[in-house]
């Protein structure tokens, strides 16, 4: 087969981009270096949140507003083409504050979602614990977001990449890059260990790895490894019935009762592991948030890389190479941007009028000048 367009990086942002290509009748290979969704996108948290987390910087959050419900629907569209459930919730979100300078700034934070017509509610102490009486009772209030949500990542994954193929995209996993052939200014391909690939178009969504593709116009610390350490248990009955941010941290539960804590964020290269302090951190973090957590086993506990950019805001678009597109960079909200994501690969490459996200977003931004 002849590819239209080749993506590299078989994760849940390459996963999406591929399916959204697909829809619009491309013939798709997406080649994987292992196997698709071994990395950030089965480690995550799965958390819908762009009202918590990116309530600062009003493109991060409008994009994830427009995201989360971009993924209602992917919810939607995949149990009813596949009858798989990808365990989207919108279970609401709260965050706690511990002292009276972060009560403040749940205040602050719930005057800035106003002004963006998110509604949220302030609790008091009572009313938290009223609503989660598992909620550490020191805490001196809470802010709810009702319309957050949550998605469970695997499920996610696997039904992404099984509607994919269901509209024609191959999957090759075991298939690393080893270079981007360009030849005139414009994409040719890929170079693998023992072939060419040749392709028009080419999206790259390797996550952390992207920029050490040789033949990118970047430097290789545009998208730089942050590495996250998380850990998972069960209780009886669920400690929580929403997603709880608080002393710098969060619980996810899901509703079979496993909670998943975390997470770090670690400057430390590629280097894999779980280390004493992260577990250390994670640990002190969740059991803040919920006190009961310190009598509950660690059942699981892993680490992985959220590919970070210097100015917190994904690569996605095209590059100043003709065909070549990015879709990485997006740190703590790869699991939440990805349908966005894979919208705005698929309106780039339709050519479709440019906007101010996706000016925001343009790979060339960070591009090096061309010879």
């Amino acid at each position: 087969m002849h590819p239209d367009v080749i993506v590299v990086g078989g994760g849940l942002m390459g996963c999406s981009v591929a399916y959204r290509l697909a829809k619009d009748g491309a013939r798709v290979l997406v080649l994987e270096r292992s196997i698709p969704g071994a990395e950030a996108s089965s480690a995550a948290a799965g958390i819908l949140g762009p009202s918590v987390e990116s309530f600062e910087n009003a493109l991060a959050l409008q994009l994830g507003r427009r995201s989360r419900e971009l993924h209602a629907e992917l919810a939607d569209e995949l149990d009813e083409l596949l009858g798989v459930d990808v365990g989207f919730r919108r279970c609401g979100v709260i965050k706690l504050a511990f002292d009276e300078q972060e009560l403040a700034a749940l205040d602050a934070q719930a005057s800035t979602l106003r002004l963006h017509g998110v509604r949220s509610d302030r609790w008091s102490p009572e009313e938290l614990i009223q609503e989660e009486p598992a909620a550490n009772p020191d805490a001196f209030g809470a802010l709810c977001i009702p319309e957050d949500a949550q998605v469970e990542p695997k499920k996610l994954l696997s039904a992404i990449a099984l509607g994919a193929e269901h509209d024609g995209v191959t999957f090759r996993s075991g298939s690393t890059v080893h270079s981007v052939d360009v030849e005139g200014g414009r994409v040719r391909g890929v170079q693998l260990a023992d072939e060419a690939i040749e392709a028009d178009r080419l999206v790259v969504a390797a996550g952390s790895w992207t920029t050490l593709i040789p033949g990118l116009p970047f430097d290789s610390d545009t998208i730089f490894p942050v590495r996250g350490q998380m850990i998972a248990t069960e209780t009886r009955p669920r400690i929580f019935r929403r997603v709880v941010f608080g002393a710098g941290g969060y619980v996810v539960t899901r509703p079979d009762g496993r909670v998943l804590c975390g997470s770090t964020m670690e400057r430390v290269g590629f280097q894999r592991g779980i280390t004493f302090g992260g577990m250390a951190d994670v640990i002190g973090k969740a059991t803040r948030i919920a006190p009961r957590l310190r009598d509950a086993a660690i059942q699981e506990h892993w680490s992985s890389f959220r590919p970070g950019t210097p100015d917190g805001l994904p690569l996605v678009g095209e590059t100043q190479i003709e065909g070549l597109f990015l879709a990485s960079g997006h740190h703590r909200n790869g699991i939440l941007l990805a349908p966005l994501t894979a919208e705005l690969i698929a309106g780039a490459m339709a050519g479709g009028p440019g906007s101010r996200e996706s000016e925001a977003l343009s790979p060339r931004r960070f591009e090096e000048p061309r010879a």
